[in-house]
């Protein structure tokens, strides 16, 4: 393992689209609003998050050979983010998320044109394994394929391995290794399509984690919008509220949130502190139109903390 703290994520570099309605959205029509185009990606936000709040990166993605891929590459360059050992696919576009945002700035409708990703072949991680194996943690996420998470979790079983579930069609891809994972965040929904039970009444959410408790997860976090967020480990499992924060752009809190849990565990915080400094990430992201704040440290997120 890496002398210092070090993370491998495995996951997704895009150009994210995001559409904001000024009214109430109508479908089936043409609605009035406006567009911006900024850098996304999954793994890409997480890696970001984690760099601005000083935890070293190994970045294992897949680019295009466009403008866009050089642009995400350059930003990687700036904040020291190694990419050296992903992937540039000649002839290829960079994949796109195409967010649709409604009146109150929250996500309408999302569509992903990732097909640079579906046909990733087992070698990518196969080739790769002395890189992630150096470091203390690996992120994973479910814009690549199932064989990619199954494998790679396979052949390292003593890494700890942080998974975000991405969305409710993708997160089955993570079915099969979720008693392998150290951390597992996922929101309500993801979670009730990973587990087969729902969660119809408050009581549900302290359930819905011992579920994943008792699959082998160490470590649980669902995301429950205005109600908070249900957590848990072997010693405690907790429902977390927080004060609800009019955004700017929801898009990328979730991965800011991903980005504060493993921050907080490197630093060796308690599981509830842990939870209050990923829930700061989150409300300092929502507060701007790009999906990574470009402010985001260390003291902001403490200083929000107390607030």
């Amino acid at each position: 393992m890496a002398a210092s703290p070090k993370i491998t994520v495995i996951g997704a570099s895009n150009i994210d689209l995001i559409g904001c309605s000024k009214d109430k959205l109508i479908f089936k029509d043409s609605n009035i609003g406006t567009f911006e185009t900024v850098q996304g990606g999954v793994g890409r936000n997480i890696a970001e998050n984690l760099a601005r709040l000083g935890i070293a990166v190994e970045f294992l993605s897949v680019f295009g050979d466009d403008e866009f891929s050089r642009s995400l590459k350059k930003v990687c360059d700036e904040l020291e983010i190694s990419y050296k050992h992903s992937l540039t696919l000649e002839n290829t576009p960079t994949s796109t998320y195409m967010a649709i945002m409604n009146r109150y700035n929250d996500l309408a409708l999302g569509i992903s044109a990732m097909d640079i990703y579906d046909t990733l072949p087992d070698s990518f991680v196969l080739d790769r394994l002395d890189i992630i194996r150096e470091n203390d943690y690996c992120v994973l996420e479910t814009n690549f394929p199932r064989s990619t998470l199954e494998t790679v979790t396979n052949k390292l079983p003593d890494v700890k391995f942080a998974l975000e579930a991405v969305s409710a069609k993708k997160a089955l891809r993570a079915k099969s290794i979720l008693d392998r994972l150290y951390i597992l965040k996922c929101n309500h929904l993801e979670a009730e399509l990973l587990s087969g039970l729902k969660m119809d009444y408050e009581s549900d959410y302290e359930k819905m984690v011992e579920h994943f408790l008792n699959l082998g997860v160490q470590k649980v976090f669902i995301t429950l919008g205005k109600d908070g967020v249900a957590y848990g480990d072997e010693n405690e499992v907790f429902v977390s509220r927080h004060n609800v924060v009019t955004p700017v752009n929801t898009n990328g809190a979730g991965d800011a949130f991903m980005a504060g849990i493993l921050y907080g565990d490197i630093k060796g915080m308690e599981l509830y502190e842990t939870v209050k400094f990923a829930t700061a990430c989150a409300a300092i992201t929502i507060q701007h139109k790009k999906a990574v704040h470009p402010e985001i440290n260390t003291k902001l997120v403490l200083d929000t903390m107390v607030l």
